[in-house]
């Protein structure tokens, strides 16, 4: 009889909120692409407004959880928050470049230019992809629990710029980048909206999946360190 594999935690989870991912993106993709309405004037590069803003406003999500985790780590001083506010913080620098990249498109298409440096929610956007992206540097420069602790303290101050980047989107006004969302509701037709809801949900349960297949990464890397300093020293 052979004993079973020791399942590693958050596999279930992972598994789930993969396949669920799965789904919304393909739905979604669909949606956006097949029968949500168009734009006669840009045509069908304004589609990727569906997918842009969706990853931008998770990308925002993913450095949220990052200060919470960084704020329970400091709180209880366990490994595992360490490891949700590094793994929220690459997926967010990740979900950042696709928001760049989408953008730049977008923008080229509908106005010419792919970057204004005039406009303040570009910048302020690209202040706060500059600052997380330190993060990394901050954390190489350290060990052991002092890494821990100066990458909590760094992602809850950072979270600071957050704010900034969400306000300016409603404050600042330019030709170049349009607010979706004002005070008086979504600025954009109802049959528009269902699909931007859906590719929401979408790009948020991906992050989620991400997250967890990054979190049991850690766990089984952790898992086999531990085995192997077992094998080592019997």
């Amino acid at each position: 009889m052979t004993d079973t594999p020791a399942r590693i935690p958050g596999e279930r989870a992972a598994l789930i909120w993969g396949v669920l991912a799965t789904i919304l993106v393909v739905v979604a993709s669909i949606g956006v692409f097949l029968v949500a309405p168009g734009d006669a004037d840009q045509g069908i590069v304004q589609r990727i407004f569906y997918f842009h803003v969706a990853i931008a406003i998770v990308s925002l999500v993913a450095f949220a959880v990052a200060c919470v985790a960084g704020i329970l780590f400091l709180r209880t001083r366990r490994e595992r928050w360490d490891d949700v506010g590094e793994a929220a913080i690459r997926i967010g620098l990740l979900f950042s470049v696709l928001v760049v990249i989408t953008g730049s498109i977008w923008a080229k298409a509908s106005w010419g230019t792919w970057w204004v440096w005039s406009d303040p929610r570009l910048v302020t956007y690209l202040i706060v992809v500059l600052i997380y992206a330190a993060y990394f540097v901050l954390r190489s420069s350290a060990e052991d629990d002092r890494r821990m602790r100066y990458s909590a303290i760094y992602s809850i101050a950072g979270f600071a710029s957050v704010p900034l980047s969400f306000y300016s989107v409603r404050v600042a006004e330019s030709f170049v980048h349009p607010v979706v969302f004002t005070r008086g509701g979504a600025n954009m037709p109802g049959s528009m909206l269902v699909w931007f809801v859906v590719s929401q949900a979408a790009i948020l349960a991906l992050f989620i999946a991400l997250l967890e297949v990054e979190l049991v990464g850690r766990r089984s890397e952790r898992a086999l360190r531990q085995l192997v300093l077992r094998l080592e020293n019997p």
